[in-house]
């Protein structure tokens, strides 16, 4: 590299005969034409993985998203259905101990009366 010139990670700048910056641009044994139809073709390949993905999960019904929730992946649908069956049994035992509490309230109650 000459004086005036700067290199970074997408090529080298060096300044022309009449002072105008123009970009050398580093192929690393590529031409670059070369290098665009390499990126074409990872960007094809690319897609074409995703696409393939996307279609296996619409056969297999996986369309929705899931979202890692402590050691288990739940879909929305599924996160609700789960929250219900968790309130159901939150108020199943928030109702039973009510009932435990006013036995046990009747039983005082009883117990007062007869030793009054």
């Amino acid at each position: 590299m000459g004086i005036g010139t700067i290199q970074n990670g997408y090529g080298v700048y060096e300044r022309g005969e009449n002072g105008e910056a123009k970009i050398k641009r580093s192929s690393f044994g590529r031409s670059p034409e070369k290098e665009g139809a390499d990126k074409t073709e990872d960007y094809m390949a690319f897609l074409r993985e995703k696409s393939e993905e996307i279609l296996e999960k619409l056969r297999n019904g996986e369309t929705e998203v899931e979202y890692p929730i402590g050691g288990e992946s739940y879909t929305e649908k599924e996160w609700d259905k789960l929250m219900k069956k968790f309130d159901d049994i939150q108020e199943d035992v928030r109702r039973k101990m009510e009932e435990r509490f006013q036995k046990m309230e009747e039983r005082e109650e009883k117990k007062r009366i007869a030793e009054g």
